[in-house]
């Protein structure tokens, strides 16, 4: 597997891309900003974009979106939850902004539990309410791209519109502590980290 985290837009977002060794054919998550710089890896690379998932819809994660839709023909991919995120700035924070962001149709709307193939890569879909109502967690092997709902130490935010504390909680709890103590966790923002680490010592988990 190809894998390599690109930090992103002025919130600093995390993105990620993985691909298949041998046909190339890669998975972007998330598309905060700088689309350049994201296509140019792709190219020095040799990686073609098949698929763009979303952990969810806040601004900070889709503002590249439409530039990478145009320019590599892939599939956006969400939640069916959370597509109503795309187009509401009240929810996706774009605010006065929005009138000037492209933000094209999701191709696929997915559910939890669902498993997108590329290749010899399975793409799993963990549905994590409580950042947002459609947040998702992607697992892949024994790497999760967490999106905002897990950080190192932290959970995402859960005072936003339509935010809830114990779903977020519980989507934690009941969804990524089950998975085993060396699965690397990636997330929107910040350092990777595990789940045994967090197990051990996220305080919001204790």
């Amino acid at each position: 597997m190809i894998f390599h985290r690109f930090i992103l837009g002025d919130l600093v977002t995390n993105c990620y891309i993985i691909a298949d060794d041998e046909t190339k054919n890669a998975a972007l998550f998330d598309a905060p900003a700088n689309a350049e710089k994201i296509l140019d890896y792709a190219e020095k690379n040799g990686l073609n974009i098949k698929y763009i998932f979303l952990t969810h819809a806040h601004f900070d994660h889709i503002l590249a979106l439409n530039e990478l839709k145009e320019k590599t023909g892939a599939q956006i991919l969400l939640h069916e939850e959370e597509e109503k995120y795309l187009y509401d700035p009240e929810l996706n924070f774009l605010g006065e902004k929005a009138d000037s962001v492209v933000l094209p149709a999701a191709d696929k709307l997915l559910k939890d539990g669902d498993i997108i193939e590329l290749d010899h890569l399975s793409i799993k879909v963990i549905h994590t309410p409580g950042h947002t109502v459609g947040g998702v967690c992607y697992l892949i092997d024994n790497i999760l791209i967490s999106g905002d709902t897990l950080f190192s130490g932290a959970i995402g935010r859960f005072d936003f519109p339509l935010g809830s504390f114990d779903d977020e909680i519980r989507s934690i709890k009941e969804k990524l502590m089950v998975l085993d103590d060396e699965t690397k966790v990636y997330p929107g923002h910040g350092f990777s980290t595990t789940i045994g680490k967090q197990r051990k010592d996220n305080p919001y988990l204790i």
